[in-house]
Formats: structure tokens, C-alpha cells, sequence
């Protein structure tokens, strides 16, 4: 292949390095955090769903948990999305490839999962 990378090819190339080191160190701090909030609801709820409803300082929690797993699991999609526009943009596609939209939506996700990431951090020990 006689084929040299343009600008354009490297910049993508670049971001999306970014953007899985972002993503991939995000999902490991989610990891400790999930073990620690799944920790307090068996302890919280001791067997009965019904308590969650009861306990509102719980039930957000858990709600704030759902919320992490649906925005991280949408970063990787996002993430995915831009893995093949970035692969078409590096091999050349046969039509022009438009600028993604998809790393600042990626970045997007990210920001918001660390907010609640980190309204998860200090409200769990109140909770306790």
C-alpha cells in the first residue's frame, strides 16, 4: 500500500486514541464505583425490593446507578460509531467522509457520567 495518512487521517487517528483511553479509564472507575452502590443496596435493602421504594435516599442511588450504566454503555456505542468513520477516513472510502459528530458526543456522555459519577461519591456516605 502506497498510501500516505493525511492530516485529516491523523487528527481522527488521534482523537480517537483519546477518546478510548478516556472511555476505557472511565468504565474502571464505574467498576469500584458499582461495587461499593451495589454494596449498599444488599445492605440497605436486606432482601426486600420493597424497601427502595420506602428509602428515597437509596432509590435515587439507584437511579443515579442506571443512569452511569445507560451513559457509559452509550459512550461505547458512540465510540464505536466513530471507530468506523475514523477507518474510513484512514483507508480512504470511496466517498468523501464527513466530520463526525460522533467524538463530541462521546465527550458528551463522558461528562455527564462523571458528574453523576461524582454525585454518586458523595452521596453514598451520607447515605450509609
Amino acid at each position: 500500500m502506497d498510501n500516505k495518512l493525511t492530516q485529516k487521517g491523523w487528527q481522527s487517528v488521534v482523537i480517537w486514541l483519546g477518546l478510548v483511553a478516556a472511555t476505557v479509564y472511565t468504565s474502571n472507575a464505574l467498576i469500584s464505583m458499582f461495587g461499593q452502590i451495589i454494596e449498599y443496596l444488599f445492605t440497605a435493602l436486606a432482601g426486600d425490593i420493597g424497601l427502595l421504594f420506602q428509602n428515597y435516599g437509596t432509590l435515587f442511588a439507584t437511579i443515579l446507578g442506571i443512569g452511569m450504566i445507560f451513559l457509559i454503555v452509550t459512550a461505547w456505542l458512540n465510540l464505536v460509531s466513530f471507530t468506523f468513520d475514523v477507518i474510513d477516513i484512514v483507508f480512504e472510502a470511496e466517498e468523501e467522509v464527513e466530520d463526525s459528530v460522533y467524538p463530541a458526543s462521546v465527550i458528551r456522555f463522558l461528562a455527564f457520567t462523571w458528574g453523576l459519577f461524582y454525585i454518586l461519591f458523595l452521596i453514598l456516605p451520607v447515605l450509609q
